[in-house]
């Protein structure tokens, strides 16, 4: 028997070699042979990947598997739900598209939180540092005079959620009535300006050391230099709300510049932002991203409305009406938004979480609160509000941790 030429065996193995490399490739891009066609079809990747994990898959109402896994589909678009016992249930319509990687990034919260209180003797006035790492606050119901005063509270990440006491930075006086007083933080969070007794004779303005306790006997009135003071303050504000407009879209810095409120989330790559006219937002500011958002966007933007800009994907969407909501803010996550709703009686209300594309709203606390405060600790984990829990007596509110990991 004559031996095949070796030519035609490396002809062969050559074939056989970049099939199985084609082969090899095409099966990582995802593609997949299918028995209605018989042929290979393109697939995409749906990572679903949640926080807390071990939540179930369920597609199109059929529970598939469990996260975190990543599932080859079909193109076309998919009901996803992920749910686990003790959490709100995430549900999406998510689009697949071939050879893409669409990711759920799913963040489960709570079906009844740990409301775990943070002060004791009453917190007046609370009030966020520019940073979203601090909070300060008045006392006047403590056991002992000396205790009174200004207490600021950090945020900071803790093994434990916010395990940490509040400091006092400083006490008050009759002179000094801090407890009263309008407080404003610096650009930088490290200085906290109390102007205290507004508008009288005896008018005063002092800058308050956020990081040490800060002697009555020391302070300095500084009503001469608030010119200055606030100039400055203001000065590395607009310094600040420049170079993150700056990243925007011609178009879109047009609009923030003119918007009724704008608020970066912590990582800026979106907007929040209520515009000041009415206007169309032209496709492809920048250029496409795939396997970008498939929810629904808005691009005719019109006043009180609230919306949010996705600098990365270029997509836009309407979140509400400014008139529904009490309050607006970003979540320290920079993927939800925090909304506070005062629908329900006196003092009380709704906190939601939703997505910053407007979907799963998921409303994490419904009772009573104070002032429509609500404010995110500084690792997403938790979210504070000022609250009056003691049956109505006349002891002063306090803060609440409310716990959502």
């Amino acid at each position: 028997m004559r031996r095949p030429p070796r030519i035609l065996i490396a002809v062969l193995a050559f074939l056989v070699i970049s099939t199985s490399t084609i082969l090899t490739i095409k099966f990582a891009k995802g593609y997949r042979p299918s028995l209605k066609t018989k042929a290979l079809q393109g697939t995409g990747l749906l990572a679903a990947n949640s926080y807390p994990r071990g939540a179930s898959v369920f597609i199109n109402d059929k529970l598939t598997t469990a996260t975190d896994d990543t599932l080859n589909l079909p193109p076309g678009e998919y009901r996803v739900k992920i749910a686990k016992d003790g959490y709100i249930p995430w549900e999406k319509n998510l689009k697949i598209e071939a050879e893409l990687v669409t990711q759920t990034n799913t963040r489960l919260f709570p079906a009844v939180p740990t409301l775990t209180p943070v002060t004791f003797s009453g917190a007046l006035n609370p009030l966020p540092a520019p940073d979203g790492q601090k909070i300060v606050f008045a006392v006047e119901n403590a056991t002992a005079d000396e205790k009174n005063g200004l207490y600021v509270l950090d945020l900071t990440d803790r093994p434990f959620g916010l395990n940490t006491d509040p400091r006092q930075i400083t006490g008050t006086t009759a002179k000094y009535d801090l407890l009263h007083a309008q407080l404003t933080w610096s650009p930088d969070s490290t200085q906290i300006l109390a102007l205290i007794n507004e508008g009288e004779v005896n008018e005063t303005n002092v800058l308050l050391d956020q990081s040490r306790f800060n002697d009555i006997a020391e302070f300095n009135d500084v009503t001469a230099r608030l010119p200055l003071i606030e100039a400055d303050w203001q000065e590395v504000t607009a310094k600040k709300n420049h170079e993150k407009i700056a990243e925007l879209p011609e178009l879109m810095q047009q609009v923030a510049t003119a918007a009724a409120a704008i608020a970066f989330a912590p990582e800026p790559e979106k907007l929040l932002y209520i515009p000041g006219e009415e206007l169309t937002l032209p496709s492809d500011l920048i250029p496409p991203l795939p396997a970008s958002s498939s929810q629904d966007e808005q691009r005719q933007i019109k006043p009180k409305n609230v919306y949010v800009y996705d600098l990365e994907e270029d997509k836009n969407f309407w979140i509400a009406s400014a008139a529904d909501l009490a309050e607006i803010q970003w979540y320290s996550d920079s993927r939800h938004l925090l909304m506070v709703e005062d629908n329900l009686p006196a003092q009380a209300g709704k906190i939601i979480l939703a997505e910053y594309d407007g979907t799963n709203r998921q409303t994490v606390y419904a009772g009573p609160f104070v002032g429509e405060f609500a404010y995110p600790g500084a690792n997403g984990s938790s979210l504070l509000i000022l609250a009056s829990l003691n049956g109505g007596s006349a002891l002063p509110p306090n803060l609440y941790s409310i716990i959502l990991k």
